[in-house]
C-alpha cells in the first residue's frame, strides 16, 4: 500500500524542483546582460554562466542515477534540493563573475542529484494507475518554469536587480526541501555492488565535451574539437560498459527491453527535433518580422502555455488508455508542427504562427508524460534511478544536438553576419534548412513510436521485474 501523504509530498517536492530548475536556467539568461555590466564580464564569461550549468547537470546525471539505485533515492534527492537551494542563495551575494561561474557549476551538480532521482521517486511513490497524472504535473511544471522564466526574470532584474532572482528562487527550493525532509526519511544505505568510477569519469568527460563543444561551435576549432572528442569519448564509454562487471549503464536493458530502448531514443529525438524551434523563431520574429522582444515573447509563450495546461490531462489519459498510442500521436503532431515551421516565409501571418505553436504544444503534451510512463514502466524497480537519469541526460543532450544543427546552418549560410532585418534573406535559409532537418528527426521518432505500438499489439511486450 502506497502512503497517500508520502505520495502527495513526492508530487509536490518533485513538481516544485521541476519548475524551479528550468526557471533558473531561462530566467538567468535574461539577467546575463545586467550581470555582465556589473562585473565587466566578457562574452565568453557570460556564455560560461549558462553552459557550465547545463554541462554540470548533463555530465553527472548517469553517475548520480546509478548511485541513487545503490544507496537510496530519497537521500540523494534531499541532498540535491538542499545544495541547490544553498548555491542559489549564495549566487545572490556574488562579488565577481568568477564566483558566479563557480556557483553556477555548483547549481548544475546539485541539480543533477535531484533530476537523476525525481522521476524514480514518482514511480516509487505513485501507484501505476495514477502515474500518468503525476508525471503530467511534473512535466507541466517544467514547461511553466521555462515559459515564465524570461518574463519574470526580466521583471525582477529590471525592478529589483538580478540578485533578487536568486534570493526569490531560494524560496520554492526551501519549501521543496522541507517537504522532502519531513516525508522522505529514507537514509543512505550500503550496497553489495561496486560503483563504476572509471565509467563515471569517462561519461562525465564525454557529456561535458559534447555540451561545451555543441554550445560553443561559434568559437571555431576549439568547439569542433570538443564536440568530436565528446563523440569519441562516448564511444569509448559504451565499449567500457560492455566489459565492466558493475557497469554504470547496463547495456542489457537496452538490448533486452525494446520498449525502454525505443522510448529512450524517441526521448532524445523529440528534444533534438523540437528544442531549437523556439530559438529559431525568436530570431525570426525580431529580425524578419521586426517585433520587439516583448512582442516576440507573447507569440512564443503560446507553446509552453498549451503544454503546461494539457500535460496533466494527457498524463491522466495515459493512465486510462494505451500510453504508446498517445505518445505516438504526440510525436506525429510534433512532426506536423515542425513541418509547419519549415513552410514559414517572410510574409507568413501571425495566425499561422500561433496555430503552429499551438500544434507543437499539443504534440509535446501528448508525447511527454506517456513516453515517461513507458520508460519508467519498462525497467525493474531496482533501476528506476538509472531510468530517471537517462531520461534527463537524453533530454539535455537532445537540446544540445538541436542547437548544434542550427549552429551548423548558421555558419554555412551566415558566417559572421549578424542576424538583423538587413540579413533576413540569409536567415530565412538558415531557418528553412534547420527546420527541414529537425522535421526529419521528428519523422524518425514517429517511425520508432509506430514500432512500439506494433510490438504492443502484435509482438511481445517486456514486463519489468
Amino acid at each position: 500500500m502506497i502512503d497517500d501523504t508520502k505520495k502527495r509530498a513526492v508530487i509536490l517536492a518533485v513538481s516544485v524542483t521541476q519548475f524551479t530548475m528550468p526557471f533558473m536556467f531561462s530566467a538567468v539568461g535574461v539577467a546575463l546582460p545586467a550581470i555582465g555590466r556589473e562585473f565587466g564580464a566578457t562574452g565568453i564569461d557570460l556564455s560560461l554562466v549558462e553552459s557550465i550549468y547545463i554541462g554540470g547537470v548533463a555530465a553527472l546525471l548517469l553517475p548520480f542515477g546509478r548511485y541513487s539505485d545503490m544507496h537510496g533515492r530519497q537521500p540523494v534527492f534531499r541532498l540535491g534540493v538542499l545544495l541547490y537551494a544553498i548555491f542559489t542563495l549564495l549566487l545572490g551575494f556574488s562579488q565577481d563573475i568568477n564566483t558566479v561561474i563557480f556557483l553556477r557549476l555548483g547549481q548544475g551538480i546539485s541539480g543533477a542529484l535531484a533530476i537523476a532521482t525525481n522521476m524514480a521517486l514518482l514511480t516509487d511513490s505513485v501507484p501505476p494507475k495514477e502515474r500518468g497524472r503525476a508525471m503530467g504535473l511534473a512535466v507541466a511544471a517544467v514547461y511553466i518554469g521555462l515559459s515564465v522564466g524570461p518574463y519574470l526574470g526580466g521583471l525582477v532584474t529590471t525592478h529589483m536587480g538580478w540578485r533578487w532572482l536568486f534570493f526569490l528562487g531560494t524560496i520554492p527550493l526551501g519549501i521543496s526541501y522541507i517537504v522532502a525532509y519531513r516525508n522522505l526519511k529514507e537514509k543512505f544505505c550500503s550496497s553489495d555492488e561496486k560503483f563504476d568510477y572509471s565509467g563515471s569519469i569517462m561519461v562525465i568527460f564525454s557529456v561535458a565535451a559534447l555540451v561545451f563543444g555543441g554550445t560553443n561551435l561559434s568559437a571555431g576549432w576549439p568547439g569542433v574539437a570538443l564536440l568530436l572528442s565528446g563523440l569519441v569519448g562516448f564511444a569509448i564509454f559504451i565499449f567500457m560498459q560492455g566489459k565492466a562487471k558493475f557497469p554504470l549503464v547496463e547495456l542489457s536493458l537496452f538490448k533486452e527491453r525494446k520498449d525502454f530502448s525505443d522510448a529512450a531514443f524517441v526521448q532524445f529525438i523529440s528534444y533534438a527535433g523540437t528544442f531549437g524551434i523556439v530559438f529559431l523563431f525568436s530570431l525570426y520574429l525580431q529580425s524578419v518580422k521586426a517585433m520587439t522582444p516583448h512582442e516576440a515573447g507573447v507569440v512564443l509563450v503560446a507553446q509552453p502555455i498549451v503544454q503546461a495546461v494539457l500535460s496533466p490531462l494527457c498524463g491522466r489519459l495515459a493512465d486510462r488508455f494505451y500510453p504508446r498510442i498517445i505518445a505516438m500521436s504526440g510525436m506525429i503532431v510534433c512532426t506536423a508542427g515542425s513541418i509547419m515551421g519549415a513552410c514559414v516565409g517572410s510574409e507568413t501571418s501571425l495566425t499561422y504562427l500561433y496555430t503552429m505553436f499551438v500544434v507543437l504544444g499539443v504534440g509535446f503534451a501528448l508525447f511527454s508524460a506517456p513516453n515517461m510512463i513507458i520508460l519508467m514502466g519498462s525497467v525493474p524497480p531496482s533501476r528506476f534511478g538509472f531510468a530517471s537519469a537517462i531520461t534527463g541526460a537524453l533530454r539535455t543532450i537532445g537540446m544540445v544536438a538541436s542547437m548544434v544543427i542550427i549552429a551548423i546552418f548558421l555558419s554555412v549560410f551566415m558566417g559572421d553576419v549578424i542576424v538583423s532585418p538587413g540579413s533576413a534573406v540569409q536567415y530565412m535559409k538558415v531557418m528553412h534548412y534547420s527546420l527541414m532537418t529537425l522535421s526529419g528527426l521528428c519523422v524518425i521518432g514517429v517511425v520508432i513510436s509506430m514500432r512500439q505500438v506494433y510490438r504492443r499489439f502484435y509482438g511481445k511486450t517486456e514486463v519489468a521485474k
